[in-house]
């Protein structure tokens, strides 16, 4: 989906660099020279931001910025100067963010924050803290840049929120609360989720000296006094969001195949063996199959290397349409491997066996050279809770299949 979003800005090199940042960003821009012209567009079009100029022609006294919150678009005020009347006035108004077009580092700072809402609407932040006005406080504060916001009115309240909905990336607590304090609080998160998975944030009006320390010996990633600054809140909000984003694209990276997409033998070993140990518990069977692709050599020795790849992607591309609830790895090479966690014999084979037959017909369209390829397939399942003994059977019958005449599935 393309949000849109509008430019107000009377200097045409500013509007047209500003313009650019949103396009470079995936923004749809409108470009208004004139508060007329804003109206104008604004009665016309649904837009999911704006940015505005403090000073225009027909609105020398920040008039514009009124224009865009009354119409419920969330506002970036950029200014040439931010003098004290110009932030009080700017500050009346609950906008996003303002931001002074001094230098370059300005523009490359509007590039984050537009990149920020987009990405705020998927982040999930839990606010913890008895007082419901201050509570009511921060959550306006938290949906005026997107976020999804939860709410809880104790400690005891917010781990069963958590237990609820594991997915919240930001807990933001309060200190004195009854029946848990914040940094206790803290404390029993950072027993459950380190500190690269959830980022806590830690509140209080309290003017004990040693109290930040506290928070952030117990786990918390910052901590900010009461009554704060809301431009700080925001920075420091930013800051450990970006961090948790930055620390998931490393994991991924980490976990990827840089080729196929798909995840690598690491990520694969892993997650397998947290499953094996449940089913182990259960007593219910574990089932895996190695996939390999039949005489790839002979492809790569024909076509070349650049053709071979593009038969890997588009080979891991079927993998994960038709095992999206299974573990899906590449190996290595041309070898594949699902990990079947809940799934009978009858019907892991079956989906095999229609993912062969699939490939056998489909695969001169996944490379330029028209490549036509099949597969064979080792499947093993039994009372197996090694990772490394699993696979050992599921190849032995692989190597079967190869055997065999390839091109098809051995069990």
């Amino acid at each position: 989906m393309t949000r849109k979003i509008l430019i107000i800005e009377d200097t045409p090199t500013i509007a047209r660099v500003q313009q650019h940042i949103a396009m470079k960003v995936g923004y749809d821009a409108d470009v208004a020279s004139s508060l007329a012209q804003a109206k104008e567009l604004i009665s016309n079009n649904s837009y999911f931001c704006a940015v505005v100029d403090f000073i225009l022609p027909d609105a020398p006294n920040g008039e514009a910025v009124p224009c865009t919150i009354e119409a419920d678009i969330p506002t970036i005020v950029m200014t040439g100067n931010i003098d004290s009347t110009t932030r009080e006035t700017v500050e009346k108004f609950p906008i996003i963010d303002y931001i002074t077009k001094e230098n370059k580092q300005a523009y490359h700072y509007l590039e984050k924050q537009l990149q920020r809402l987009p990405r705020n609407e998927n982040v999930k932040v839990l606010v913890v803290d008895d007082s419901p006005s201050t509570r009511r406080h921060i959550c306006n504060l938290l949906k005026r840049h997107k976020y999804q916001v939860l709410q809880a009115n104790n400690g005891i309240e917010a781990l069963a929120m958590l237990e609820e909905v594991p997915d919240i990336a930001v807990i933001i607590t309060d200190n004195e609360m009854p029946k848990m304090n914040g940094d206790e609080l803290c404390s029993k998160i950072r027993s459950l989720y380190n500190n690269d998975e959830k980022a806590v944030i830690g509140i209080s009006s309290s003017d004990a000296p040693h109290l930040s320390a506290r928070f952030l010996k117990s786990g918390a990633n910052d901590y900010l006094r009461k009554p704060f600054n809301n431009e700080e809140f925001y920075c420091r909000l930013s800051q450990n969001v970006d961090m948790l984003e930055q620390i998931n694209i490393i994991r991924l990276q980490a976990n990827t195949d840089y080729l196929t997409k798909l995840p690598n033998r690491r990520y694969f070993f892993e997650e397998a063996t947290k499953s094996l140990k449940c089913l182990k518990k259960q007593k219910t069977p574990s089932s895996l199959a190695m996939i390999d692709i039949d005489h790839f050599k002979a492809i790569n020795d024909t076509y070349g290397h650049d053709a071979g790849d593009e038969v890997l992607k588009g080979l891991s591309i079927c993998f994960a349409k038709h095992f999206e609830q299974h573990l899906v790895a590449r190996l290595g090479g041309e070898e594949f491997a699902i990990y079947f966690a809940d799934t009978s014999k009858d019907k892991a084979l079956k989906q095999l066996n229609t993912f062969r037959s699939f490939i056998e017909l489909h695969s001169p369209e996944f490379s330029k050279e028209k490549i036509k390829f099949t597969i064979s397939v080792g499947f093993a399942q039994g009372p197996v809770y090694q990772i490394d003994e699993l696979l050992k059977q599921a190849d032995l019958k692989l190597y079967e299949a190869k055997e065999t005449g390839r091109n098809k599935v051995v069990s």
